[in-house]
């Protein structure tokens, strides 16, 4: 398993522990899993930042293994110049999160900070992807934990909040999978991102 992977799916599987085993009448030992998934997490990506060859404008740390073979599917990913620092943005910002929801957050403490783990490795999975199926299911997915923690622990208008949020992000899900399907099309039946960069589209 590569660098990516594992920065992925480090703190997805901190945050499905938390989920599975967190406990409201002990939201201390939920906030130290946090702290200890969300730092180590973070440690991950450090070497991204050490390793990376600034000399080249290719796609690094890259990993490309067969997925859906029968749509060309592939679980492909890569960081370039730019979506390197989102990748560990990404992860010191966990960290932040977990802190600073240390106290404020009381009730429900481990559904709380599990649903961020997982939005965190989901996000440094959008950021990664290189297969444009891949890149369209981590970001469906990103939107489930978002969901949740706006409809349980915003203000009081949380609900219509959060339904609000629903309608958007389920409008602009249709659309931009029309947009991944015309580029398939439109590749010979390839959903590789880097292949799509080099499609002559027309206006």
């Amino acid at each position: 398993m590569g660098l990516l992977s594992v920065a992925i799916w480090l703190p997805i599987a901190f945050g499905v522990i938390l989920l599975a085993l967190g406990r409201s009448e002990n939201p201390g030992a939920a906030r130290w899993t946090a702290l200890v998934g969300s730092v180590l997490s973070f440690l991950v990506t450090l070497p991204l930042i050490t390793g990376f060859d600034t000399s080249t404008a290719a796609m690094q740390f890259v990993e490309n293994l067969s997925w859906i073979e029968r749509f060309n599917v592939r679980y492909h990913l890569g960081v370039d110049g730019i979506s390197v620092w989102f990748v560990l943005l990404t992860a010191f910002i966990t960290v932040i999160v977990v802190v600073a929801a240390w106290e404020v957050i009381q009730e429900r403490a481990h559904q709380y900070l599990g649903a961020f783990l997982i939005l965190s490795g989901l996000m440094i999975g959008v950021f990664s992807a290189l297969d444009g199926l891949l890149f369209y299911v981590f970001f469906q997915a990103t939107l489930i934990p978002m969901y949740i923690v706006i409809g349980i622990w915003r203000g009081p208008r949380h609900v219509y909040a959060a339904f609000k949020f629903f309608l958007y992000t389920l409008l602009d899900s249709l659309l931009m999978l029309v947009a991944l399907t015309y580029l398939y099309i439109k590749s010979g039946g390839s959903f590789d991102i880097l292949t799509w960069h080099k499609l002559p589209l027309p206006m």
